[in-house]
């Protein structure tokens, strides 16, 4: 297990590209931007919002595997646990990406909740892969205290995922644009952890 590539290169890139786009676009936009919930948003904030957060994510990446008191079982999905935060990192790029040019008028908001999408079924693809631990996939009660009942959850949550990602992207360009961002990822989003948490008490029971 390679301690000093907890982030794959992919994602470092992605906030490099983040970071470079924001200073390019920040001499183009205004000084205030329209923002979440049509308000008025200096464009500094505009640009450092999504790059602080992926640097964040970054960082925090390379600290929680150190914390998990499972910290054993991340050999066996190292792979997985780099790949997940890359693709969070790299899909949080696009919503940057979509943010700069909805806010330079030059693309459509729906990419946003589209990547967002596309983030969920690649995560979905690689899910049963992942190894009990305290941190990333669906942790309750009843898989963190049951190997069985997390593995089927997981297998569950993988399933269920893409068609969840699937339909992130269809709602994303049915519903009126003003609630695209909010009921286009909450409404799939809450049905599969619904979905995906009660079915995990089951397994455990069953067990």
């Amino acid at each position: 297990m390679k301690k000093n590539r907890v982030m794959p290169w992919w994602g470092w890139l992605a906030w490099v590209l983040t970071i470079i786009l924001g200073i390019v676009a920040y001499t183009h936009l205004p000084a205030l931007v329209v923002g979440n919930a049509s308000r008025m948003t200096p464009r500094l904030l505009i640009v450092l919002y999504e790059p602080a957060i992926m640097l964040g994510i970054i960082l925090l990446w390379h600290v929680l595997w150190r914390i998990d008191p499972k910290k054993k079982n991340y050999g066996s999905f190292w792979s997985t646990y780099r790949y997940v935060g890359g693709v969070i990192v790299v899909c949080i790029s696009l919503v940057y990406l979509t943010v700069i040019g909805h806010a330079l008028k030059i693309t459509s908001i729906r990419f946003a909740p589209t990547a967002i999408g596309i983030m969920f079924m690649l995560i979905a693809n690689i899910l049963p892969r992942i190894q009990p631990n305290w941190w990333v996939g669906f942790r309750t009660p009843w898989t963190l205290s049951s190997t069985e009942s997390w593995n089927r959850t997981h297998r569950l949550g993988g399933q269920l995922g893409i068609p969840v990602g699937i339909f992130i992207i269809i709602l994303a360009w049915i519903l009126p644009t003003n609630l695209v961002m909010r009921l286009a990822i909450i409404i799939p989003v809450f049905l599969w952890v619904l979905i995906t948490v009660v079915a995990s008490y089951f397994y455990a029971k069953k067990e």
